[in-house]
């Protein structure tokens, strides 16, 4: 498979930096990214812990909900890849601002190794994430497939 981003990709680690601080979980909790030739799909969990199972395994209350929707990053849609620089289209997304938008990786592919580097994330009106980008985020993934 060489450096094709086509497959699928375990996350490994997740590297924060804000100025001189740096968080590093590794390892990640669960992760799957996975590239088709034309179409994504990620889901992956940027906390140190697991969310805690509900009281009522099927039937969260609003805390449990607000949990959830914390501890689960997850969008799908078409991608580019040009160069070093990963572009993700979101056709379906947790937060509805972000479908219709798009985020920008700086991506590293070696061998069965990528290193992606949220670089920006921009909203359906064109709005950017200007919060989350007060920091780096850094993702380092295996392929599994």
């Amino acid at each position: 498979m060489g450096n094709t981003i086509v497959g699928v990709w375990k996350l490994l680690t997740v590297v924060y930096v804000s100025g001189a601080d740096i968080t590093t979980i590794d390892p990640a909790l669960p992760g799957l990214f996975i590239f088709t030739e034309e179409h994504y799909s990620m889901t992956w969990m940027p906390l140190r812990s697991q969310q805690e199972a509900y009281a009522d395994q099927w039937h969260p209350n609003d805390a449990e909900k607000v949990q959830s929707y914390n501890s689960i990053v997850t969008n799908t849609g078409r991608y580019e890849l040009s160069g070093s620089e990963l572009t993700t289209y979101v056709e379906v997304a947790k937060t509805p601002a972000f479908v219709g938008g798009k985020a920008v990786y700086k991506c590293d592919i070696q061998g069965d190794e990528m290193r992606l580097q949220i670089m920006d994330n921009v909203a359906n009106d064109g709005a950017r994430d200007e919060g989350y980008l007060k920091f780096k985020t850094i993702l380092t993934l295996q392929r599994v497939e």
